[in-house]
């Protein structure tokens, strides 16, 4: 569970007071979304009885990023240092992110910054785009990036880990974006591999 970021109310310590005090001032019209729903076909082409996460590809800064984790446990959007410069953005771009960030492993974690990029989520004709703050760290793993339940939640994302996919409502209808199992089993590996032998995975 990786906590801080954007989520839970900001950055500072009012903020989040405030944050925590709505959840006891219950009232208010609760939001008008489409009902979601997964049935048999959405079980194509996946290997049932797992516990694999859904790992999705989305297009992030004009390019198809691969090997995005979907975390509803986390509270922040991660991008991590290696596919950010993959993707050739610059440094100079990142904003000041003076909070840290944990668990990303065992010690607390000082993030390089945040950018806010153009986020594309598609399926076909279906698609949402939405201006997500991404927070960078200097880590390796497996994976290029992190959605976590802040993003989720602006797309109106419903998670079916069994079927190893998310749905969420567009103005062309529901969109559905299905992870890849093989490349899921791949990352899950090379993320075990990384914690016993300290090695870093650069891969987009």
């Amino acid at each position: 569970m990786i906590s801080g970021g954007f989520g839970g109310g900001g950055l500072t310590k009012s903020s989040r007071k405030r944050h925590l005090k709505e959840v006891y001032q219950v009232g208010g019209e609760a939001p008008d979304l489409p009902t979601i729903s997964f049935t048999k076909e959405d079980e194509q082409c996946i290997n049932l009885g797992h516990d694999d996460p859904v790992v999705i590809t989305m297009i992030l800064a004009n390019a198809h990023l691969h090997r995005t984790l979907v975390d509803q446990k986390s509270s922040t959007d991660i991008l991590f240092k290696p596919a950010f410069d993959k993707l050739r953005l610059d440094e100079k771009e990142l904003r000041a992110y003076p909070d840290t960030l944990y668990g990303l492993g065992d010690t607390p974690i000082k993030p390089l910054g945040f950018i806010p990029l153009y986020t594309t989520f598609r399926n076909e004709i279906k698609s949402k785009t939405l201006s997500i703050d991404f927070i960078v760290v200097d880590v390796g793993l497996a994976y290029n990036d992190l959605i976590g339940r802040t993003t989720l939640n602006r797309l109106g994302a419903v998670m079916s880990t069994p079927h190893l996919c998310m749905k969420f409502p567009t103005p062309e209808g529901i969109a559905t974006i299905r992870g890849d199992q093989k490349l899921t089993r791949k990352c899950y590996n090379e993320s075990l591999n990384l914690r016993g032998k300290g090695k870093k995975v650069h891969t987009i």
